[in-house]
């Protein structure tokens, strides 16, 4: 589209403007003409009158209502073009939202991704009981400090022992057999080439051994190891949002034991994930008491099993004690 001081424009107007001088001076020749003749020659003087209203009036008039279409359509077109900018603007604001909706949308993707690969490794001890798939688990449970670099212990089921999943610098694999205060009762190194049926037995053999023995039937290592996929996989679920404020207080985990969980540092209850109670603390005052007026009836045998796990012998000088 032309703009108003363009060439083209220019040009067209010079044109008019000759065309309506052409038409005046004409018009007024036929006029002057048609003035001279009206006693000599009526009917030529009548003809010229004619032609001299038509090109005074009505030529330059068409020429003025043509210019008036021209503005007309040209306001048209800039207007219809505006609209089209504005359309334009409107649809890449548009595409523009949607991109970054898109964008969002896929980056929570990612993230939610990254969470299920952690639990995919953590669960995948359940589907595949061979060595190397517990290695995996407590490897990457190490690197992101849920357990501590010691391993981690898990409940003999229905028993007073504990397996402690331990690995080695060169990935090694040994699990102990171990009592409530961490004495060690026996060690079984997990051998690259020894079987996952060969290798439980072995640890069923052990819990025999330290008086653990169920009976026929219900001695299942298999169990232990359950809890231990279930814990990893509830930690790593606890900790995958910093705002839930987990992530500080489930670290480097010793234990879960009937929903508690013992840290290096802290005694998380069961009852509420956001109460800890600070391992060096655990003799001020009667814990068992101030837990169970909260309603966390679980708390004395908790305590009671968390002072033999850290060695910490019961303190009488608290009111509990005091007198006994």
């Amino acid at each position: 589209m032309s703009s108003p001081r363009s060439p083209e424009r220019r040009r067209r107007l010079r044109h008019r403007i000759t065309v309506i001088v052409i038409s005046i001076v004409a018009g007024s020749v036929a006029a002057g003409f048609s003035w001279m003749l009206r006693d000599v020659d009526p009917w030529w003087s009548t003809m010229l009158a004619n032609f001299a209203v038509v090109v005074l009036l009505l030529i330059p008039g068409e020429f003025a209502l043509s210019q008036f279409r021209v503005e007309v359509e040209r306001i048209d077109v800039e207007t219809a073009a505006v609209k089209q900018t504005a359309n334009a603007a409107l649809q890449t604001a548009e595409t523009t939202a949607r991109s970054l909706t898109d964008v969002q949308d896929k980056l929570v993707k990612r993230q939610q991704d990254e969470l299920q690969a952690d639990i995919d490794i953590h669960e995948g001890i359940l589907a595949d009981a061979g060595r190397e798939s517990l290695i995996r688990a407590l490897r990457r449970a190490e690197e992101q400090e849920i357990i501590t670099l010691d391993g981690v212990r898990v409940p003999v089921w229905e028993t007073d022992l504990h397996y402690r999943f331990v690995l080695g610098p060169n990935d090694e694999l040994t699990v102990r057999i171990e009592q409530d205060n961490c004495d060690v009762l026996s060690e079984h190194l997990w051998k690259d080439d020894q079987d996952a049926e060969d290798f439980y037995q072995e640890l069923v053999n052990g819990v025999r051994a330290a008086d653990g023995d169920l009976g026929t039937g219900l001695n299942m290592p298999t169990e232990s190891v359950k809890d231990l996929s279930e814990m990893l996989v509830e930690v790593t679920r606890l900790r995958s949002q910093a705002l839930l404020n987990y992530r500080g207080s489930f670290r480097r985990i010793i234990e879960r034991r009937e929903g508690w969980y013992f840290t290096e540092q802290t005694i998380i209850v069961a009852e509420n994930f956001h109460y800890n109670v600070n391992v060096d603390r655990l003799n001020e005052i009667d814990w068992e008491a101030h837990l169970d007026d909260k309603g966390w009836y679980t708390a004395p045998d908790a305590l009671a099993f968390a002072r033999r796990l850290y060695g910490i012998p019961v303190n009488p000088a608290t009111p509990r004690y005091r007198g006994l």
